[in-house]
């Protein structure tokens, strides 16, 4: 992040560098953002964030304490490789074993050598979404304070202890309850489901169906069942962050008719326009109006319906020979290298967007 570079150069920095651990050793977890590990390190010490930097080495940082110390929930923190010798001293491990833990601190995401060790602030992660770990996660592992983890995806569910996070880092509640709406939970599930049995293809189908939903719900934000299920866990029902948690439930639903419609041998216009008769149906159960969902889907179907469903010949043995599926060259045009839903679709708009950009 930008700013003014803190004042000071500490007598263990230059070109020695620090000479053995810090008293309090603290564990990372594997995900963890450094930013977030090293403020728990500064913590586990007694120290603010802004304390410690200065140990790991120089770089540029706000001349306010308090905005330094908010850094981890705002930003990434990247350094170079005398910085990344610089952090395995202090906290008594390896590098190597930091960059095992660490994502940000992978070979490819080290900064330009120097002299000097250096950390830089970007605003935002180079790959990846900063997501809070589901807190009980972290008590398991005697952490007791926020835990900021890379996430592929901008929302993380915990299954187990039924809470989820995301990266609306201004918003409360930082975690929301996930007791009132099971089905989302179950949605999350045969996403993951889906991603197993059939690796990427099923990610894609997923990630379609959830753009679906999301044309559907940013148009028709009333729907009942989407502005219940929104009450239920605290979140305002009009806010795009409680979009994702609500039209789970129907994305997994219309991602088992898309993955039907690959299946087909056949897609010659009455056999699409029988498949959407069933989605309309469904999508008049949901308490949406058709007419506005169906306008995404024939979108969805130009992309698919010229090239036959292929069995993927990296998963043949997946499905009992029914199995998956390579979709439409169309995905590789518009799907990005990450787990991001709305990046991963062939369908081009992104959550929050106007409906009349659509």
């Amino acid at each position: 992040m930008g700013g003014i570079a803190l004042s000071g150069r500490p007598a263990f920095g230059g070109l020695y560098g620090p000479k053995q651990p810090l008293p309090v050793l603290v564990e990372p977890l594997g995900g963890e953002s450094t930013g977030s590990f090293v403020n728990r390190l500064a913590h586990g010490q007694g120290l603010h964030l802004d304390e410690l930097l200065m140990r790991v080495g120089f770089g540029q940082a706000s001349r306010d304490p308090q905005r330094v110390r908010a850094y981890p929930q705002l930003a990434e923190m990247y350094v170079n490789a005398l910085g990344l010798e610089y952090l395995a001293t202090l906290c008594g491990l390896s590098a190597q074993t930091l960059q095992e833990a660490l994502p940000s601190l992978e070979q490819r995401h080290l900064l330009p050598e120097g002299e000097e060790a250096v950390w830089k602030w970007p605003r935002a992660p180079r790959e990846g979404h900063l997501v809070p770990l589901c807190s009980e996660c972290g008590l398991l592992r005697r952490v007791t304070e926020s835990v900021w983890m890379i996430s592929p995806g901008r929302w993380r569910m915990c299954a187990r202890h039924l809470e989820w996070t995301d990266d609306h880092r201004s918003s409360e509640p930082v975690a929301v309850s996930l007791e009132g709406v099971p089905e989302t939970v179950s949605a999350q599930q045969q996403w993951e489901a889906l991603r197993q049995q059939f690796g990427a293809v099923g990610g894609q189908l997923f990630a379609d169906a959830f753009q679906v939903a999301v044309y559907c719900w940013t148009c028709l934000p009333d729907a009942e069942r989407w502005v219940q299920r929104a009450w239920s866990v605290g979140l305002e029902a009009f806010s795009v962050r409680a979009a994702p948690l609500v039209v789970l439930p129907e994305a997994a639903q219309l991602a088992k008719r898309m993955l039907d419609f690959e299946r087909l041998g056949e897609r010659d216009r009455s056999v699409r326009e029988k498949w959407l008769v069933g989605v309309r149906h469904d999508m008049t159960a949901w308490g949406v109006d058709a007419e506005v969902g169906i306008e995404p889907l024939r979108r969805w179907l130009s992309n698919h319906r010229e090239q036959p469903a292929q069995p993927d010949p990296q998963n043949s043995d997946a499905g009992g020979g029914t199995g998956p599926v390579r979709l439409p060259g169309s995905h590789e045009h518009h799907a990005q290298p990450v787990q991001d839903l709305g990046e991963f679709s062939c369908l081009p708009w992104r959550l929050g967007q106007p409906a009349c950009e659509m």
